[in-house]
């Protein structure tokens, strides 16, 4: 696949996720987002999937507040990488915080991905998804989400992965049970936090959340997982 031909799948990929989310969003009142970055380019060096998009927005709010009636296939992705960037909505006008959920995840990730170990760049250049689509505040309240809506999510994910053709994926989560959600078998440990396990015919790994396991993300824990991550990478 070229890039002329990725463009072509990822929109109509994006139409068909939009449409179908957009009827379990009415359903469920939640809003609902893909990527936490840009994704523009075909077989990028690092694909991230995360659980689910985090908050309490509805989607009521959302439609409301924007004046839609619907969300678009473009309002699925962010335009900035928020791994990487601060993103203006996360500020007021005069420079105050809104929200410090992602500045945690920016902090976290960059112990690991940083100029001194090499990887800050790889992450500039991540495309980051969520396994499932539709946000709730914590990953305890996807039980407020029907089976057939995070199955839907699931499936898509997996038929994106293939679209997008990654060199190395990497799960946000340690929890073996997440990652079998999601068709990943074979899991088991790997080294330094990081595991390993088989979807499909794609060798992908896993380390644990920002949010969930602060030791994890020590200075010293996080050297490591940077250190077996940037040999995967590199390899």
């Amino acid at each position: 696949m070229n890039q002329e031909t990725f463009i072509q799948k990822r929109n109509l990929w994006l139409e068909e996720v939009c449409n179908q989310c957009h009827e379990y969003a009415l359903k469920f009142d939640k809003d609902f987002l893909v990527f936490q970055t840009p994704c523009n380019n075909y077989n990028p060096e690092l694909l991230i999937i995360g659980i689910n998009p985090g908050g309490d927005t509805t989607y009521s709010e959302i439609l409301n507040r924007k004046g839609y009636s619907k969300k678009s296939p473009s309002d699925l992705a962010y335009d900035v990488n928020t791994l990487t960037t601060k993103p203006y909505w996360e500020s007021d006008k005069d420079g105050k915080k809104l929200s410090k959920g992602a500045d945690v995840m920016r902090n976290r990730l960059g112990r690991i991905f940083n100029t001194e170990n090499g990887l800050k760049e790889t992450l500039e250049k991540t495309v980051m998804m969520n396994m499932y689509y539709l946000n709730t505040p914590t990953e305890k309240d996807l039980t407020e989400i029907s089976n057939e809506a995070k199955q839907y999510c699931v499936k898509k994910t997996i038929e994106f992965i293939e679209i997008l053709n990654p060199k190395n994926i990497l799960f946000l989560t340690s929890k073996k049970w997440n990652l079998n959600a999601c068709n990943v078998t074979d899991v088991k440990k790997f080294e330094n936090f990081v595991k390993a396990g088989q979807l499909n015919n794609r060798k992908v790994y896993a380390i644990p959340h920002y949010a969930s396991r602060l030791g994890a993300y020590s200075t010293t824990n996080a050297n490591l997982i940077a250190k077996t991550l940037k040999n995967i990478l590199v390899s």
